[in-house]
């Protein structure tokens, strides 16, 4: 594990590694003042796939430390390069969580910790707040540092529902134009092992299966079947998202409150999948709005 300083422009940055792949690591944005912050756990997105990478939440890391919270804006393994679907996309998260306790005495107070993600981020992060849930044994059981609150916006918090819409499927349609306000992978290079992957849908890229044929993998992965969960959970969804239906958030919002989690499900008019990744945006004002109600909880 190694921790460098970052460039010494905008928020102080630290870089540090909680393995031994490249994408095994993560920036800590620190706010002006010695603390101790609030800690904001960034999860980018991108259907879990390797080709997409941590540097499309930078701006939103940025923006965060700017309103005073530390943000370990991480990466991990992805689906198509070693190491990465089942089990390590899901172990590469976990670890990186549990970092925070090594990243502690740079002013980080680790009783007020929310994971904020996007589309299989949002996925990885409720998954974070749900892991005191998971056996003994288990998949990222066992975690050293507890996730008080999670936010996901536009996520797969059903695995079984994105895999019956066939999530990310269309990134292996060589014919769709990508949409205009996607964000550019930052590991293109990966695309001709990645993309083939996603003909099945990125959820049973992630597990190796659908559901009837890996029940096991679902039971310890999705969120959906680790209520009550015992976090605070936000859920931003827009109803135009062409991507994430918008009743995968509807249908796990109810079963969480049905389960005794606290839940608020935010329905963006016209809404669509990729709105959160602008810092000025509608849907970013929302997530950033409720943080503080959030990390108090």
């Amino acid at each position: 594990m190694r921790t460098t300083p970052g460039p010494r422009t905008g928020p102080r940055t630290l870089r540090h590694s909680y393995g031994t792949a490249s994408v095994q690591a993560g920036e800590l944005y620190l706010p002006p003042g010695g603390g101790p912050h609030p800690v904001v756990v960034l999860v980018h997105g991108g259907f879990w796939a390797a080709i997409f990478d941590r540097t499309q939440t930078a701006p939103l890391a940025e923006h965060l430390a700017g309103q005073g919270y530390a943000v370990w804006n991480i990466g991990y393994r992805g689906v198509g390069e070693p190491g990465g679907g089942w089990p390590g996309t899901l172990l590469d998260t976990a670890a990186a969580v549990d970092a925070l306790a090594d990243l502690a005495p740079y002013g980080l107070d680790l009783e007020r910790v929310v994971a904020v993600g996007h589309s299989a981020g949002g996925h990885l992060a409720c998954w974070s707040a749900a892991r005191g849930r998971l056996p003994a044994g288990a998949v990222g059981a066992g975690p050293r540092v507890r996730v008080r609150a999670a936010v996901s916006v536009a996520g797969v918090v059903d695995l079984r529902a994105g895999h019956t819409h066939r999530v990310g499927a269309v990134l292996a349609d060589r014919t769709a134009a990508p949409p205009p306000d996607a964000p550019v992978p930052g590991r293109r290079h990966l695309a001709r092992e990645v993309l083939p992957l996603m003909r099945v849908g990125a959820v049973a890229a992630l597990l190796g299966g659908g559901p009837e044929e890996v029940p096991g993998r679902y039971g310890a992965a999705d969120p959906a079947e680790l209520l009550p969960s015992g976090a605070t959970q936000l859920l931003v969804h827009g109803t135009a998202d062409a991507f994430v239906p918008v009743g995968v958030s509807r249908g796990y919002a109810r079963a969480a409150r049905a389960a005794g989690d606290r839940v608020e499900l935010v329905e963006l008019p016209g809404g669509g999948h990729f709105d959160v990744l602008d810092p000025a945006g509608t849907a970013w004002r929302t997530v950033v709005e409720r943080l503080p109600g959030l990390a108090a909880d």
